[in-house]
């Protein structure tokens, strides 16, 4: 501690500033659980515009069926999800939350100039339409085809889409199944999805990770926006500091650089 306040005066020379104030260099990579992690956060900390429920929907108004079906949802990793609570932006003719209609054309734009043509075929989706949506996809009451409605289509109250943060993308004359085989999907995830995060947007569910309710979806991305993916979680780095060095370490652990331990400079933590 003496040490620290002692070198309070340092903070008055040149320090590697942190991430959030280098918005040159690239944004961080992150794995597949890490990419979850972050939308996690974001929802429950950060993004506005969205309310609670824990509302179990009817799906086929058989009520032994419904439970049966929420069952086997909840198993494979599938939860409940916030709703939208404002007015949606729309963005070619889409609903989409606010900060998501301005993103999207900036990639969008972005995409055309590479000749790049794939379209958001769907954003805000209401509880309503993800039923019929689902039950588009149920050809029975077994539980093998409860899982196989369940692979594509989420049930009514658990679907990113809800919230209005979730873009799904594809060709205009495409399907969602084939997306992953193509030039644009490869574009848009090269280099650790480099080029949506610019955008604030990261995979929705991505590969290698289990349990996550439908299977890995790569036409699906969500916006969390560009200063948590360049920032990552939050960290705590254990210091106990008073003063100046205080609002250091606060921005430190605020904005650690990405998944990885934060960059502390070696005299803070002596």
């Amino acid at each position: 501690m003496k040490r620290l306040l002692a070198l309070v005066a340092v903070l008055s020379l040149p320090l590697a500033l942190p991430a959030s104030a280098a918005e040159d260099e690239p944004y961080p990579e992150y794995t597949g659980p890490e990419f979850v992690a972050l939308y996690d956060y974001a929802v429950e900390n950060l993004l506005p515009g969205l309310e609670y429920q824990d509302t179990r929907y009817s799906i086929t108004g058989d009520e032994a069926l419904d439970a049966r079906i929420w069952e086997v949802a909840f198993s494979r990793g599938y939860v409940l999800r916030p709703l939208a609570s404002r007015k949606m932006a729309t963005a070619r003719g889409v609903p989409m939350q606010p900060p998501v209609a301005p993103a999207w054309l900036g990639l969008e734009a972005e995409a055309r100039a590479a000749g790049m043509r794939f379209i958001v075929s769907s954003a805000y989706r209401s509880p309503a339409a993800q039923r019929a949506q689902f039950l588009s996809k149920l050809e029975g009451t077994s539980d093998a085809a409860i899982n196989a409605a369940l692979n594509w289509w989420s049930i009514p109250g658990t679907s990113k889409h809800h919230g209005g943060y979730a873009l799904d993308f594809r060709y205009a004359d495409g399907t969602f199944a084939e997306f992953s085989h193509t030039p644009d999907y490869a574009w848009l995830a090269a280099s650790n999805f480099a080029i949506p995060k610019r955008y604030g947007l990261i995979p929705s569910y991505p590969d290698g990770v289990g349990s996550q309710g439908p299977r890995p979806e790569p036409w699906e991305f969500v916006w969390v926006g560009t200063d948590l993916i360049r920032c990552g979680l939050p960290q705590d780095l254990g210091l106990s500091v008073d003063g100046p060095v205080a609002a250091l370490v606060a921005e430190i652990e605020r904005c650690p650089g990405g998944a990885g331990p934060a960059a502390v400079p070696e005299w803070l933590m002596g």
